[in-house]
C-alpha cells in the first residue's frame, strides 16, 4: 500500500514526531519542532512537499540515520 507523506526526522533524537511549530516574524521560515525530545531550528531555505512512498520505503528512511558530511545518492 502507498501512501502521501511529507516526513521530518529529528536529528537529536530520531524521532518522527516533527511538526512545523510556527515560522518566523517575516512568515517566511518555517519552525520545526521535535515533541520527543524539545529540538527547534528554523529551516531557511527550505519548503515542504509530500510524495508517493510504499510502507516499505518510509521503513527504509526511517531507519536510515544522516551522518555528518554524508548522505544516501
Amino acid at each position: 500500500m502507498s501512501e502521501y507523506v511529507s516526513v521530518i526526522f529529528c536529528r537529536r533524537c530520531s524521532s518522527r514526531y516533527v511538526e512545523i511549530q510556527n515560522w518566523d516574524k517575516k512568515g517566511e521560515v518555517p519552525i520545526v519542532y521535535c515533541r520527543s525530545c524539545g529540538n527547534k531550528t528554523e529551516l531557511p531555505g527550505f519548503t515542504l512537499g509530500r510524495c508517493l512512498v510504499s510502507k516499505k520505503e518510509l521503513d527504509i528512511a526511517r531507519n536510515t540515520a544522516a551522518t555528518k558530511n554524508s548522505f544516501e545518492k
